[in-house]
């Protein structure tokens, strides 16, 4: 009997104890990551811009008196209706990367400087004995001649910085033609305002603006065969160089015609800043 109450007494204490002990607070499932928000394409530029081309260099003295000043001048009044790059190479360009050196090998045929180019024609020796007004004149006008020509690939480009620095871009491709053709794009990190030594500049330093940082792709850019009127989007994180600012790096895309040899020549460009 004394056993029976011992037994009884322990199994209600058992309850009572299972009773008061408090429920484990609920698991909040709710997910609380960051979510951003991926770039949408693109939409593809059908505009065709006519190639400024300016091989240049910080130690040439020709280029800090003429060829800066007359392409800057004829970059700033043409501005969107074409498309404008600086390639620096010579005497160990502090701005000679692995992208400029890809053009260089590309396109340059001899190695003076300055070279102002119009699409895959040099004109440098024309204009070399002109005023800087005269000069620039001379290079617009063979510019607007350009203008109808066939855009081959029309263009777009998107970009933001994100947290860690670096800048996730998106860029369209569009063959503009109803036959398949191929051809090469690369996407350029773009920078302005680079301070730096300039031959020939009064002062002797000048800012340096539409300056490539390199490509994305490599060497004259992705190759792709694109059907009639396909469009190609890519989408990647671009890694800016060492010593570039992140938040002042802007994009270009060229699309580049393979001449075979490892020559290649201007087919479309298109330049998108923030």
């Amino acid at each position: 009997m004394v056993m029976k109450k011992i037994v009884l007494i322990l199994t209600v204490s058992a309850l009572f104890l299972v009773a008061c002990k408090e429920e484990p607070p609920p698991v909040d499932k709710t997910d609380n990551t960051v979510k951003t928000e991926e770039l949408a394409v693109p939409a593809v530029d059908t505009k065709y811009r006519p190639f400024l081309h300016f091989f240049t260099s910080i130690h040439c003295g020709g280029c800090g008196r003429f060829g800066i000043p007359v392409s800057n001048k004829v970059a700033d009044e043409m501005g969107d209706s074409i498309f404008m790059l600086p390639t620096h190479f010579k005497y160990n360009d502090v701005f000679i990367n692995n992208s400029t050196l890809a053009i260089e090998k590309a396109l340059v045929v001899t190695y003076h400087s300055p070279q102002l180019w119009v699409n895959k024609k040099e004109h440098t020796y024309d204009i070399i004995n002109m005023s800087h007004e005269k000069a620039a004149d001379y290079l617009k006008t063979e510019l607007r001649k350009e203008l109808d020509t066939d855009p081959g690939l029309h263009l777009g480009l998107d970009y933001k910085l994100k947290e860690n620095g670096r800048l996730e871009v998106v860029v369209a491709a569009e063959n503009a033609s109803a036959e398949s053709a191929t051809y090469h794009f690369e996407v350029y990190g773009m920078e302005d305002g680079l301070n730096e030594v300039q031959a020939g500049n009064d002062p002797y330093r000048k800012d340096h603006n539409r300056v490539n940082r390199g490509g994305q792709f490599g060497g004259m850019g992705k190759m792709h065969t694109f059907a009639a009127n396909e469009q190609v989007v890519e989408r990647f994180e671009y890694i800016p160089c060492l010593g570039c600012t992140p938040e002042k790096l802007y994009f270009s895309v060229i699309a580049w015609k393979d001449l075979g040899n490892g020559r290649f020549e201007y087919v479309n460009g298109y330049v998108f800043r923030k």
